[in-house]
């Protein structure tokens, strides 16, 4: 059995999410999705190497919720002199949501990215939209080997003063796309990216092509219930692949559903390299996250998935 090696590069944030009936839930969240998909879906043939700060007050706390994964390594994770990112996520009856931050941890250096650049694949999750800056990413391509998996996810997002998080497009997302082999993003994310509402298949394959023109292989766009789209290349063009979305019976919440899309689509592909049934997995696992609500659940739902089941 063949074992893989992920580095996971982000921030782990302290949640509050507020449901429509006035229920709160205290959970983490941020890329603590990613490693508890991750850990769940690779099992034994993967080891995840998080690479993140984390603030003073929830160390403790995070450390002893990801020592129980027997396959996360912790050596990447500092502990600095600051409050942890804490968003607070107000949602709605149809799950739209408002999001306050506070506090932010320091923006990650190369230094600590370093020791893990002989990962077989490197995920590049922006849950706060400043968690790397693009020259550490840019020196990162430069000096990795394996597949660099980039979500756009809050690289959209901006702080207004008062920490409400609003939605923008980032003056150099093309920067940033360009150093990714896979980039991941919502329909949302993609609009902005593209200046303009993505109404249809054919605007997605086109703009599509323009992200993958940059220098990517590989564009998944998440489009929620509708299910999710992949454009590759192959050869000299590219190849639009469409998936539908999957009925969920007991839908509970959809925070985390990209972060569990990435996880999947990851474990799968380095499991078996095969970009189409990557796609099919990861829009199963993500379907299967709607279940749930909060970050402590995922492991368990998920343990139960497997490539083999595609």
């Amino acid at each position: 059995m063949n074992k893989y090696k992920v580095a996971v590069i982000g921030t782990i944030n302290k949640d509050s999410l507020i449901f429509p009936d006035g229920r709160r839930q205290e959970s983490f969240g941020g890329v603590l999705y990613s490693l508890s998909a991750l850990s769940s879906l690779g099992g034994k043939r993967m080891e995840i190497y998080p690479v993140c700060n984390l603030g003073y007050d929830v160390y403790r706390h995070v450390m002893g919720i990801l020592s129980q994964f027997d396959n996360i390594k912790l050596a990447g994770i500092r502990k600095v002199n600051r409050k942890n990112n804490h968003v607070v996520l107000n949602l709605d009856k149809n799950n739209e949501r408002q999001e306050v931050l506070r506090n932010r941890v320091p923006v990650l250096s190369f230094s600590q990215a370093r020791p893990f650049l002989d990962c077989d694949a490197i995920l590049v999750n922006f849950t706060s939209g400043f968690d790397v800056g693009l020259k550490t990413v840019q020196r990162i391509r430069q000096d990795a080997d394996g597949l660099i998996f980039l979500d756009i996810h809050s690289l959209t997002l901006g702080v207004r003063k008062n920490g409400r998080r609003y939605l923008r497009t980032p003056k150099n997302w093309e920067d940033y796309v360009r150093q990714a082999d896979v980039v991941q993003c919502n329909i949302v994310e993609l609009s902005l990216l593209a200046g303009h509402k993505i109404r249809s298949t054919e605007e997605l394959r086109e703009f599509g092509r323009r992200v993958l023109d940059l220098g990517p292989k590989t564009l998944l766009v998440t489009r929620g219930e509708k299910g999710a789209a992949m454009l590759h290349k192959q050869g000299r063009g590219f190849k639009l692949a469409s998936r539908s979305g999957i009925r969920v019976s007991g839908f509970k919440d959809a925070t985390g559903c990209g972060d569990v899309f990435s996880a999947g689509f990851l474990s799968c592909y380095l499991a078996t390299g095969v970009w189409s049934q990557s796609l099919n997995f990861a829009n199963r696992a993500a379907a299967e996250k709607c279940k749930v609500s909060g970050v402590e659940e995922v492991f368990k739902l998920l343990r139960r998935f497997s490539t083999s089941v595609v």
